[in-house]
């Protein structure tokens, strides 16, 4: 039987102090979650991608300012065409590589200004700093119990994100 201790996310509850800087890292964290990405500001992003094989693969991020290099495993540059609007990116120089971290990808990418995703950030950070135990998610009548999410998007908030979310994995 493995004996591992699983340190605890809040090591000394006393100590924790839930202020305005906690809510605004929980909200950021339930955006970027929801988009699948940082969103914001422009950085430097390096990695490795698996692919399956093809010509076409999606770098973990939107508007792609630069992508400095992307190569196969072997250190051969790819040769490619980026589609902004989509997020992908069609090899022209053979096909990917199969496997696991097959690709590496140095790119830069992220908004430099994002009004919209930064008003989603400070309406659910407020929202959850004024919930004492967060928003009820679910709830049931005669079994007496509830379900709470701390960070709640609304609909509204997912409509004004969905145009930075990642699309789908080719």
């Amino acid at each position: 039987m493995d004996s591992t201790v699983i340190p605890d996310i809040i090591t000394d509850p006393a100590s924790f102090n839930a202020d305005a800087a906690f809510w605004i890292h929980a909200a950021q964290a339930a955006i970027r979650r929801y988009c699948g990405w940082h969103v914001t500001p422009n950085v430097r992003l390096t990695g490795f991608l698996n692919t399956r094989g093809g010509t076409v693969l999606h770098l973990p991020a939107r508007h792609v300012t630069s992508i400095n290099a992307l190569t196969a495993r072997g250190g051969r540059s790819l040769q490619y065409a980026y589609d902004p609007d989509t997020g992908l990116v069609e090899i022209l120089s053979g096909v990917l590589p199969v496997g696991i971290g097959s690709v590496s990808y140095d790119i830069e990418a992220g908004y430099d200004e994002c009004p919209d995703v930064q008003g989603v950030l400070i309406n659910a950070a407020k929202r959850a700093a004024s919930a004492p135990a967060g928003m009820v998610t679910s709830q049931s009548a005669n079994g007496a119990s509830a379900s709470y999410d701390v960070v709640t998007l609304m609909r509204d908030e997912y409509a004004k994100l969905n145009p930075y979310r990642l699309g789908g994995m080719p």
